[in-house]
């Protein structure tokens, strides 16, 4: 029995459509398994600081653009088998899933956050005379993007109006006490406590890289007995911390005045 020409083109489109799509669908499921382990390794090194915190950072964040294109060549490949009326492959909706899936935590943890965030990663509940560390060391840089200390204000005023000191009805010692009480609780690594002078030191830790932030807890007789609370929380590396410092400030005194 003769095969009509039209007959041997359709076969001959439809192996070559299907041989694109899987070309494509392994293109797709691979760079997708690449970026999952680019991700785990990067985030998990920095973490167990077996490489620095912002080498580990900038190694997932290299990521969003291929993604981006992974997702795209996931589109046309399936695109294609459903023109063509070919089967379409697992592995570019596997790849493509994958993609998204790491997209999807670049966006909220990273992205989203730093655009509602402020560009600031030093914040304090008193901006006019900030607590001063004298067991940690404050960075160099501290000041950057700033010119100087009077811009940096400015920027904490605009971006953070409602961080600010809190009152509690007890003594300063008992608030430093429960202070400290509630920092070891939240995983903070005390670096110094100062009873004479209300003085708390502290490292915190953000996000599953566990960026150190250094912390300062300040307690202050008040004349009727109560006793006034500031805080400072500086992030060790970075200009911008995504919000976790304000975050943290607002749910330390939230969490201190509860106790």
């Amino acid at each position: 029995m003769a095969t009509s020409p039209d007959s041997t083109t359709a076969t001959t489109g439809t192996r070559t459509g299907s041989k694109l799509t899987r070309l494509l669908g392994n293109f797709v499921l691979g760079g997708a398994l690449i970026a999952l382990v680019i991700a785990v390794m990067s985030l998990t090194l920095a973490r167990y600081d077996i490489i620095d915190k912002l080498s580990g950072f900038r190694g997932f964040m290299i990521l969003l653009n291929p993604l981006r294109v992974l997702v795209l060549i996931a589109i046309i490949d399936i695109g294609i088998a459903l023109v063509r009326k070919t089967a379409i492959s697992w592995k570019a909706p596997f790849g493509m899933a994958i993609s998204i899936v790491l997209l999807l935590v670049i966006y909220t943890q990273v992205i989203v956050p730093g655009g509602n965030a402020p560009r600031l990663h030093d914040i304090t509940t008193d901006v006019d005379d900030p607590p001063q560390f004298a067991t940690l060391s404050l960075r160099e840089d501290n000041l950057i993007p700033f010119n100087n200390i009077e811009e940096w204000r400015a920027a904490h005023r605009e971006g953070y109006p409602d961080i600010a000191p809190i009152v509690i009805d007890k003594s300063p010692a008992e608030v430093l006490a429960a202070a400290r009480a509630l920092a070891e609780s939240k995983g903070w690594t005390i670096a110094s406590v100062d009873e004479e002078s209300g003085h708390m030191e502290a490292t915190a830790y953000a996000g599953y890289i566990r960026f150190m932030d250094d912390v300062i807890v300040e307690v202050t007789p008040i004349a009727d007995g109560s006793t006034r609370v500031d805080m400072r929380s500086v992030s060790r590396v970075g200009l911008s911390d995504l919000g976790y410092n304000a975050a943290r400030i607002r749910e330390f005194l939230a969490d201190l005045q509860a106790v």
